[in-house]
Order: C-alpha cells, then sequence, then structure tokens
C-alpha cells in the first residue's frame, strides 16, 4: 500500500517569499488550478516577485493565492534523478526589481489524475471539493507528485518515497510535508 502526503510551502514569518499576484500571467494561472499546461505563455522567462517578500530562497515556493508550483534547481534535479517526467516544467527567472534579485527556478505543474476512491472519500457537493481523500493507487500509476482531477482541491499530493528522496537530498527548504488523516 503506497502512502501519501500533502506538500505545502511555508508561507509563515517574515522571510517568506512570494510571487507578485497582480504580475503572475493568466495563463500560468490556468495551468496551475487546471494542469492546463497549454496556456502557458510561450514567451514566459520571469516572474515577479513581490517587493514586500523576504529573503530566503527556498526549494518548493506555492503560495495559496496563486497555487502556482515553482521550484529551485535542487528540488528540481531530485524529481529528474526521481525519473519524473510528467510534470510540466519550465524554467524561469524568478525577480524582485526593488533590489535586483533574479535567481533561477523552474515552474513545475503536476498533472491532475483520476484517482479518488469515490465510495470512501467525502464530497462538498457546495464546494466540489474532497474533504476526505482517499487515493486508489491502482489509478496513479507510477506517478509520484500530481493533483487530484475531478474536485476542486489545489493540494499538491506526494508519495513517501518521493518524500524520503526529498528529505534525503535536503531539498526541502520552504516545504512542508503535511501528513494529513483525510489522505488515505
Amino acid at each position: 500500500m503506497k502512502y501519501y502526503f500533502l506538500i505545502a510551502a511555508d508561507t509563515l514569518g517574515s522571510d517568506y517569499i512570494y510571487l507578485d499576484i497582480d504580475e503572475i500571467p493568466m495563463g500560468v494561472k490556468r495551468a496551475a488550478k487546471q494542469s492546463a499546461f497549454q496556456f502557458v505563455e510561450r514567451d514566459l522567462h520571469e516572474l515577479l516577485l513581490d517587493d514586500r517578500s523576504g529573503q530566503r530562497l527556498p526549494d518548493f515556493i506555492c503560495d495559496l493565492h496563486s497555487n502556482v508550483p515553482i521550484i529551485s534547481d535542487k528540488l528540481k534535479r531530485v524529481f529528474d534523478d526521481f525519473d519524473i517526467r510528467y510534470l510540466f516544467y519550465q524554467r524561469i527567472k524568478l525577480v524582485r526589481k526593488k533590489d535586483g534579485l533574479s535567481e533561477r527556478y523552474w515552474l513545475a505543474i503536476p498533472p491532475r489524475i483520476d484517482c479518488l476512491q469515490m465510495e470512501e472519500s467525502c464530497i462538498d457537493s457546495l464546494w466540489n471539493k474532497a474533504t476526505k481523500i482517499t487515493i486508489d493507487s491502482k489509478k496513479t500509476g507510477n506517478y509520484d507528485i500530481f493533483k487530484i482531477s475531478g474536485v476542486s482541491n489545489q493540494e499538491i499530493i506526494i508519495t513517501e518515497q518521493l518524500k524520503n528522496a526529498i528529505e534525503k537530498a535536503k531539498a526541502d527548504s520552504g516545504l512542508f510535508f503535511v501528513d494529513d488523516p483525510n489522505l488515505t
């Protein structure tokens, strides 16, 4: 039986770095929300950081407002070593105009897959949100990182094996692994 975790970005504290929400292109927002990679702008080379954001450059950035997942080169190497080829990757620069910061990162959008075990899960019909998530591991195949299709949830889910690889490589700066009792 596979064991799963939610991953979330560390958004607490004054040193948290975050994107300028008003400057995120619509295609990137749509791609992140729907795993609709075809809408990412072809000429996307940089994403702007909010001038009020902190200084620490973590391995994982994904704020609650835009849900645009951004990963460092270090975390990308872990994904490459783990042979994760089904994410949509695009090299970008994170730029903050106020101090000239410019760092290479990756837009890394996971696919949505139909893997909910409906009879074991609980879905809030008003919001189409799964409040109890039971994953059918037969439907996840070899995917170690994904979002769930058919519901409005934006959480990124990873396997225990990928979690362990990220921790071993110490590529977990800015990243929380949530052992959610509502995720089985």
